[in-house]
């Protein structure tokens, strides 16, 4: 069996009679990240400007991460309360459904800016557990109710049995049981609620049923989301989340202890932070196609920005009023009429009411014209898990139009179908989320390479001793380097100079 030494020891002569006179180092280079246009104060919806903008700014972050935070929260509340369709006459339908991730190292203060994105959404969360706690008082005492009333009539029965054939003023038995059958006992009221951090399936199931609109599943490390979903046994939370993604789709579970839990429509938003690395390792797998069934692709709103340049402390008060407008428009967005925000409806075959939005006369202009150049791109590329990731597009301009419009008129803007400002608006984002989505599916270009320039990160910083196996490399489990490709990884490095095989003492 052969050990791999690092070009460092042998250098230093720790291996007597192995031949010191070592090759130049070649150069390993890392994965060069695709340049990516930034998302400006101007391609934010003018009711969200100032507050996201001050967030970013005070906090010293891309604007991506409280944007694209903001952008899925409201998308979750809106969630399947309403669809747009995207062509004038035709029916194809789209939920304004968004899963949002954001790429950067921890140091970039990924997920303290999603939680001050998600301020709104959280205190409409508090809000709702204080009205679910009256809710439960509520029920509790209709229980009661319930209760007093059957024991009242039983009493009754009771008596009108013992005085059969005697008359006697009353209801008749006949009328006692009609009574007692009559009573309707309360239903327990479903808790409201807008995030879900931790649950599993089978409670997301519960919640979706009492929240018909859908729900918001945060997450600070998506990795781990993603990683449970790759193992055998957790296939089923996989399919489910696939389905929620569409966010139109009834779903029906049946539980020993649970029941049969009906889920209207199956409407889940996804956020959450990833680390370049991580998110690496797995794009290694979407490229094997195989292994790739789309899910990475669901989430449209993917954003890799530049790292900020730094050396600034900003220590100014937050823009209150700005936040507190923020506020207004999410609880607006929770409780909006949609038919009075613009939409329209219609009874479909099974005689249920749909609402739904179209886009202005000028406004359908820009999406045909925006369609029709991306499938002349989605035809040219030619990596699969981009292509992959631009086949999901055509429901990504429509979903984030009916966003923005929707954000406007919570914040005063006329109601009606979705507007040309907002249709552009979808159009820009979708062109800077393109750019991001390329650079971050680029870096599983080469997988070999990209092994190689992890572990030789790992040996300069002497993470390895003077001497390693391939196995002491693998068990680490860092990103990149799994048994397959740390055997690349070391093959790469020796080629270049890096390493040499020496036998074991």
């Amino acid at each position: 069996m052969l050990q791999i030494a690092s070009i460092t020891q042998l250098l230093a002569k720790e291996k007597p009679g192995v031949d010191d006179e070592w090759p130049e180092p070649g150069e390993i280079k890392e994965s060069v990240l695709l340049p990516v246009e930034k998302i400006t104060p101007e391609m934010l919806p003018k009711s969200f400007r100032e507050w996201l903008f001050d967030v970013s700014y005070r906090m010293q972050c891309p604007l991506e991460f409280v944007a694209v935070g903001a952008i899925v929260a409201a998308s979750s509340i809106i969630g399947a309360g309403c669809t747009i369709r995207p062509k004038r006459r035709d029916n194809w339908t789209v939920t304004p459904n968004l899963w949002g991730a954001i790429v950067a190292p921890p140091s970039q203060k990924k997920t303290p800016s999603l939680k001050e994105a998600l301020l709104p959404l959280e205190a409409l969360e508090e809000a709702a557990v204080e009205k679910n706690e009256y809710d439960a008082r509520c029920y509790e005492a209709k229980k009661e109710s319930f209760k007093a009333a059957k024991e009242t009539i039983r009493k009754d029965m009771v008596k009108a049995a013992a005085a059969q054939g005697k008359p006697k003023p009353g209801k008749s038995m006949k009328e006692l049981e009609e009574e007692y059958a009559n009573i309707v006992e309360p239903e327990a009221p479903g808790a409201k609620r807008f995030i879900a951090k931790d649950a599993t399936i089978e409670r997301l199931g519960e919640l979706l049923r009492d929240n018909p609109r859908g729900l918001l599943v945060f997450r600070d490390e998506l990795i781990g989301l993603l990683a449970a979903w790759e193992r055998e046994d957790r296939q089923q939370d996989r399919a489910f989340f696939l389905e929620a993604w569409n966010g139109n789709q009834k779903f029906v579970t049946d539980r020993i202890g649970r029941g049969t839990v009906i889920i209207k429509n199956t409407c889940l938003a996804v956020l959450g932070g990833i680390q370049p690395g991580k998110l690496q390792t797995y794009l290694v797998q979407c490229a094997d196609s195989l292994k790739n069934d789309g899910m990475l692709q669901r989430f449209q709103l993917l954003v890799y920005p530049d790292e900020p340049a730094g050396g600034h402390i900003i220590d100014e008060y937050p823009n209150g009023e700005a936040l507190k407008k923020a506020y207004v428009i999410f609880e607006k967005l929770a409780n909006m009429d949609f038919l009075k925000a613009g939409a329209v409806s219609e009874i479909s075959e099974d005689d249920k009411e749909k609402v739904f939005f179209r886009f202005s006369d000028r406004a359908q202009e820009v999406f045909f014209e925006w369609l029709l150049d991306l499938e002349a791109r989605a035809k040219a590329e030619e990596y699969p898990p981009m292509c992959e990731h631009l086949s999901k597009y055509p429901s990504l301009v429509p979903s984030l139009a009916l966003v923005f419009h929707l954000i406007e008129v919570a914040g005063g803007a006329a109601p009606g179908p979705v507007s040309e400002a907002a249709t552009v608006l979808a159009c820009s984002w979708a062109e800077v989320l393109e750019e991001h989505a390329s650079r971050a599916y680029r870096m599983s270009g080469d997988t070999k390479q990209a092994a190689a320039a992890a572990l030789a990160k790992k040996i300069k910083g002497g993470k390895l001793g003077k001497r390693f196996t391939v196995r002491d490399v693998y068990k680490k489990h860092w990103a990149l380097l799994e048994e397959d490709d740390t055997r690349a990884a070391c093959q790469e490095l020796a080629a270049e100079g890096w390493l040499r095989r020496v036998p074991f003492e």
